[in-house]
């Protein structure tokens, strides 16, 4: 998933197009026709843009030519009928020093998927259903859904995704994950290995919420209403090497955006009871400042208020705890 500032993304659309190709395989390395060969929307940050894709031609062939904003640093993918899958990692700008594949001659092997399984109950051991899960690796969702009446819930990926987080949330309940890394000091042994996802299925435990209940005024005291509101902190739980990268996963589906009531009252009612660190929350209205506030759970202790004011011109920031 590729973040650009509006700087680069502005310089970057300046730039003629680019073009991608490459040839779409089954196991036996013989040509696939008709793959759908693609890359998603969600990776550009651009939610309501259609996904980059084409399908194979009789040789198994595809070009794709977009802004290379859409191109490079991300994700692309192949799947057919059959729902084999494949996926290749496209070079950042700032890799071009390393050895990378030639983007005139890309192949995409397509494989039967991964099946991955995520499992989640509450702190007296019954599953939870309809808690909101999902799956990503370092920077891209690979999948995100809610589970079934037992408390599961099963994404399918290419074979060779190198996954790192299972993560599951629901209102009352409050949340859980897993990071498969290492900790800082263990990443700087030079024999050190992360943990692998595995091939089991993850078991999440969603044992207690410690809600949080924001309040937004504006300078006079009068209620804000309709404002929408998302948390933009990492979840930090002790026993797991990685904190969580909360906003990243959920970005492009808003699942975690609220938007205040009539009172200017909004509650986030997941928030897991281990969660100590303060926690920053964005405004999804750009006619207010600051942009974004700060939660302090020892000191607020799960209810806060914040006032907003409007924003005078263009030229007013927004102003940053």
């Amino acid at each position: 998933m590729l973040l650009h500032s509006n700087g680069f993304a502005n310089e970057t659309r300046h730039k003629k197009q680019q073009t991608i190709k490459g040839t779409v395989v089954d196991e036996h390395n013989q040509p696939v026709v008709g793959a759908r060969v693609f890359i998603e929307s969600r990776d550009w940050f651009e939610i309501d843009k259609p996904n980059l894709e084409t399908t194979t031609d009789a040789k198994g062939r595809f070009t794709l030519t977009d802004e290379p904003l859409h191109i490079e640093g991300q994700t692309l993918q192949a799947k057919d009928s059959q729902n084999r899958m494949a996926q290749l990692s496209l070079p950042y700008p700032s890799q071009k020093h390393l050895k990378q594949p030639d983007l005139n001659q890309l192949r995409l092997q397509l494989k039967p998927p991964r099946r991955v399984e995520l499992e989640v109950f509450d702190d007296a051991g019954k599953p939870v259903p309809a808690a909101l899960a999902g799956i990503m690796d370092l920077g891209k969702t690979w999948g995100i859904g809610r589970t079934d009446s037992a408390g599961k819930i099963e994404f399918r990926v290419p074979h060779d995704t190198d996954l790192k987080y299972a993560i599951a949330l629901r209102d009352g309940y409050g949340a859980d994950y897993r990071a498969y890394g290492l900790k800082l000091e263990e990443s700087i042994q030079p024999d050190a290995k992360p943990p692998k996802f595995p091939d089991h299925p993850v078991q999440l435990t969603l044992d207690g919420a410690q809600p949080v209940k924001i309040k937004l005024e504006s300078a006079e005291g009068k209620p804000l209403s309709g404002i929408d509101i998302e948390p933009l902190t990492p979840l930090f739980k002790p026993d797991q090497p990685l904190p969580m990268p909360l906003m990243l996963m959920f970005y492009t589906t808003r699942q975690l955006v609220q938007t205040t009531d009539g009172t200017g009252t909004i509650v986030f009612a997941w928030i897991p009871h281990w969660q100590k660190q303060r926690m920053y929350f964005g405004v999804h209205n750009k006619e207010y400042i600051p942009h974004r506030f700060v939660y302090e759970p020892a000191k607020d202790k799960g209810a806060f208020k914040v006032q907003l004011k409007p924003k005078k011109d263009s030229s007013e920031k927004a102003t940053f705890p």
